[in-house]
């Protein structure tokens, strides 16, 4: 170093002069490399962050997108079992639908609730449980209110077999009578025989004919009362989706008026229960 100082204090002053130039040249061109570098550098950086800041949004966005697009579909899926769920209630007044076939549409799709459970949020799988809870009470108690209407049907049936069986037989004894008659037949054993015969089987018919009658008002009667029984199950349960319908509207970020929409399923449940009124009226005379 002592031998640099040394060479370079020796030189003339415009050597000294230049080299000094050269050097603070250097050290300028390295200092601007440098902080050009750091520059570059930094804006990467920045770069990298606000792009990995996107990224990370992104992902975020697409993440909540499938989230809610999984959701519509649960919801949408459930929303048709429920329906269904709806329709066996009425339709349990119809009593020439067979059980099984009451609830099958129903049954095919009530799996789709329970996935209600796994992707929804704590407050609307209450709502739903509630609702499910009481559809579930609704259908038990409408079928054990509806097997005695049954029973009276299939009895019914029964009776209408035994008539014409009996009616039958009554035809073939008067067509013996006219034979024997024809034939001039006056044994009167046989005579006795196919008199009491007939008058034996003509009280069996008035028997059943009597059964009948006071059975098919009965049960008029009877199926009239469930028929109401089974409308106003309907109609309360809706009311039940209220709360289900709010909190699903909410978890899809879909406006709702809760009281606008309560007013709505309230007038149709009164315009609907007034029109089964006044039919079932109609219907008892």
């Amino acid at each position: 170093m002592d031998l640099i100082i040394k060479v370079f204090s020796e030189l003339p002053d415009t050597s000294k002069a230049a080299i000094i130039a050269a050097i603070i040249t250097f050290l300028g061109v390295v200092i601007a490399a440098t902080a050009a570098f750091i520059g570059v550098f930094v804006t990467h950086r920045g770069h990298e962050k606000r792009f990995g800041r996107q990224l990370e949004h992104d992902k975020e966005v697409k993440r909540i997108e499938r989230e809610m697009a999984l959701r519509k579909e649960i919801f949408l899926d459930a929303a048709e079992a429920i329906v269904a769920g709806i329709g066996a209630v009425a339709r349990y007044a119809d009593l020439k639908v067979q059980h099984d076939e009451l609830t099958k549409e129903f049954n095919e799709k009530r799996s789709a609730i329970a996935k209600v459970h796994i992707i929804a949020c704590e407050e609307t799988v209450y709502a739903v449980s509630a609702f499910m809870d009481e559809l579930s009470a609704t259908l038990i108690r409408l079928s054990l209110a509806r097997q005695p209407l049954i029973q009276m049907q299939s009895r019914l049936k029964i009776l209408e077999d035994q008539i014409q069986i009996f009616g039958k037989e009554k035809d073939r004894l008067v067509e013996l009578m006219k034979q024997l008659n024809f034939e001039g037949n006056t044994e009167q054993r046989r005579w006795d025989f196919v008199k009491n015969t007939f008058e034996f089987e003509d009280k069996r018919a008035n028997e059943a004919n009597q059964e009948h009658q006071s059975l098919t008002l009965n049960l008029r009667a009877e199926h009239l009362n469930f028929l109401e029984a089974c409308y106003e199950s309907s109609s309360q349960i809706s009311k039940l989706l209220i709360p289900a319908v709010r909190e699903v509207r909410s978890e899809l970020e879909l406006p709702f008026n809760e009281s606008r929409y309560s007013q709505m399923v309230e007038n149709s449940s009164n315009q609907q229960t007034q029109l089964i009124k006044e039919f079932i009226a109609k219907l008892r005379g």
